[in-house]
């Protein structure tokens, strides 16, 4: 079997000059919990993933401490969203290390994302 029999032939796209903005409001509507993200030549650069966007928001130091966390307030996410919200697409994703091709057997890119710890769920 190859990779083509079980892909998506139309993921979320997100380009890297889009805000933070507008990755917030389409993120409601993607199928997956990921998305690809292109430039201006639609080539894949990168992709973004929640664990990406939570990285953004929550502050470093917390990953140093999480005793540091009693920082933040209610309100904090709420802030933290309207600050970054001209950030680009380019900032906040992870950049693309390995591509499997369409005509690949389905087993090299379950190898690739077993030990690159990749899992993406459909919503």
């Amino acid at each position: 079997m190859k990779v083509k029999d079980v892909m998506d032939p139309s993921p979320d796209i997100i380009r890297t000059s889009d805000t933070f903005e507008r990755l917030i409001k389409i993120l409601g509507e993607v199928k997956y919990h990921v998305i690809f993200v292109v430039d201006e030549k639609d080539k894949l650069v990168g992709i973004i993933t929640e664990g990406d966007i939570i990285k953004m928001l929550v502050p470093k130091y917390i990953t140093v401490d999480e005793t540091l966390i009693f920082v933040m307030d209610e309100n904090y996410f709420e802030r933290k969203c309207v600050e970054s919200k001209n950030l680009t697409v380019n900032e906040i994703m992870s950049i693309v290390i390995f591509i499997v091709g369409e005509d690949d057997p389905i087993i090299k890119a379950a190898a690739f994302m077993v030990v690159n710890k990749i899992h993406v769920c459909r919503v």
